[in-house]
């Protein structure tokens, strides 16, 4: 039944675009809705119709029926919090697949947010990625490149892997710190890091069930972008910030889309900040290196960078320079709205796989966070060149 579920689940994905029902998704379960997120940012696979129905699920979930929430608040959090707290919000301020997030105020003023798990995922969770792993192998099975060109086992265990630190929420303190640890190691060399803040965590209030956080007064770059607010500067300077953690330090926010960033017309906040992702610096500036070369429009260089990623050396790299430059014959001189980088890439992946380069496991998060990074920039300046200003900051992470 579950592997009939899930079969179900991606044919709306992969089917007609008027066949994909959000609504349907969500009863699926959480695995479902974590797979349906991940598709969402994959406009190149699946077109922007399909991708603009998904995202709903960045959006809002379902919250806790009325009292549940307060009930499950009481039930978990210690003596010591509610000796200290002066309101509770019972309407939810933000609700998500895992969780629900209400605003609050303790009795010395400070405002607080209260997230809590809505209910326990685990069993159910962990039974369906062997349903989906199943589905998985038995592809790989009957399409064997299918695991060059989409790693689907591994992007499954990614999934697995960061929604399990999710169902732990003091993941999201431990988060924080190493990535507060980051940015102070290098905040004197790059000063706008000093533009980059975190919530504060009230590690006395909070447990593995529930969080207890500052709230912060400034709203999300995703609800900037609907409201044509977040200028290209802004995006640029979030890229210098998010670049820095991407390809100099190799540790960075795992799940960051534009929900996850606020912005208050002075500093970034970074929040739900559980998954903290690494990746070698060698594929990471590797990938810097391609960027650059993409924007000065050296084209060869930029095929050689992507080559040098692979985790042993191309049989032939002649016919894959070759066919490189042709697949970037046009690309460069049309703005980011018309040219989407993410596309490109995926289209550069699929042919540079189908010539017998291999990219290493857990590439996944790294390619994800840039792709929510173009997606940005198509959605408040498309008239821009992103690559080229991309390029003038390639120093910062050096």
């Amino acid at each position: 039944m579950r592997s009939w579920r899930f079969i179900q689940l991606f044919r709306m994905i992969f089917g007609p675009v008027e066949k994909l029902d959000p609504k349907k998704i969500e009863p699926m379960g959480l695995l479902a809705v974590k797979i349906a997120q991940m598709y969402a940012i994959r406009a190149d696979l699946l077109g922007p119709e399909k991708t603009a129905k998904l995202n709903c699920f960045y959006e809002e979930a379902t919250p806790m029926a009325a009292g549940e929430f307060l009930a499950e608040v009481k039930r978990e959090a210690p003596a010591v919090f509610w000796d200290s707290l002066d309101h509770l919000e019972e309407k939810p301020l933000a609700v998500a697949s895992l969780g629900q997030v209400h605003r609050g105020r303790l009795k010395d003023g400070s405002e607080i947010v209260v997230k809590i798990l809505r209910k326990d995922h685990a069993a159910d969770f962990e039974s369906d990625v062997a349903a989906v792993k199943l589905l998985a192998k038995t592809s790989l099975f009957f399409y064997p490149p299918l695991q060059r060109l989409a790693d689907p086992i591994g992007t499954l265990e990614t999934i697995r892997r960061t929604t399990v630190t999710e169902m732990d929420l003091l993941a999201e303190d431990r988060g924080t710190e190493e990535l507060r640890h980051w940015r102070d190691a290098k905040v004197d060399d790059l000063p706008h890091l000093r533009l980059l803040d975190f919530p504060k965590i009230y590690r006395e209030f909070s447990t593995r069930h529930i969080l207890v956080s500052q709230f912060v007064q400034a709203p999300t770059v995703r609800k900037l972008l609907k409201e044509k607010s977040f200028t290209y500067e802004n995006l640029l300077l979030l890229f210098r910030i998010h670049g820095y953690f991407l390809f100099y330090q190799g540790k960075f926010h795992g799940d960051f889309h534009p929900g996850n960033v606020f912005y208050d017309g002075q500093k970034f906040w970074f929040i739900d900040n559980a998954n903290v992702e690494t990746v070698p610096t060698e594929f990471s500036r590797g990938l810097l290196n391609f960027m650059v070369a993409l924007g000065k429009k050296r084209y060869d260089d930029a095929a050689r960078a992507i080559e040098a990623l692979s985790v042993k050396p191309l049989p032939k790299p002649e016919a894959f320079r070759r066919k490189f430059v042709e697949l970037y014959a046009s690309f460069g001189n049309k703005p980011v709205g018309e040219e989407s980088l993410t596309m490109q890439m995926m289209n550069t992946i699929r042919m540079a796989v189908e010539e017998g380069l291999q990219f290493p496991e857990g590439a996944f998060p790294i390619i994800k966070s840039l792709m929510y990074l173009d997606g940005m920039a198509i959605a408040c300046a498309p008239e821009k060149f992103l690559l080229e200003d991309v390029a003038t900051y390639a120093k910062d992470f050096c």
